[in-house]
């Protein structure tokens, strides 16, 4: 996750920042769900919300991970979607959640 706050050219950094974030979702290392909790898992701090939009739903999505992994979150909860349709033919998609810092539920 540091690897975020490398310095380098912007689009550059945005692509790779988005394929750091799809490696860890893929890997199960960044939850993101609907609900508002994740099971055997405690909200330790909210950060608040994470949203991106883009013109397609990958690079919104991964988008909204980079984000919340930029300011310090370890999960998304409350995970929603919208996408806008304009007559010209175009769509803007928007995923947005609450960004949070999550641990280990003590038993």
């Amino acid at each position: 996750m540091l690897s975020l706050l490398k310095k380098s050219h912007p689009q550059e950094r945005t692509e790779e920042n988005l394929e750091i974030a799809k490696d860890l979702f893929m890997a199960g290392k960044f939850p993101v769900v609907t609900t508002r909790d994740i099971p055997a898992k405690s909200i330790k701090r909210v950060i608040g919300l994470a949203a991106y939009r883009g013109y397609d739903m990958e690079q919104a999505f991964y988008g909204m991970i980079t984000r919340a992994i930029s300011n310090g979150a370890n999960a998304v909860i409350g995970y929603r979607e919208n996408v806008a349709f304009h007559p010209d033919g175009s769509k803007y998609i928007s995923c947005y959640g609450t960004a949070v810092r999550q641990v280990d539920e003590k038993k």
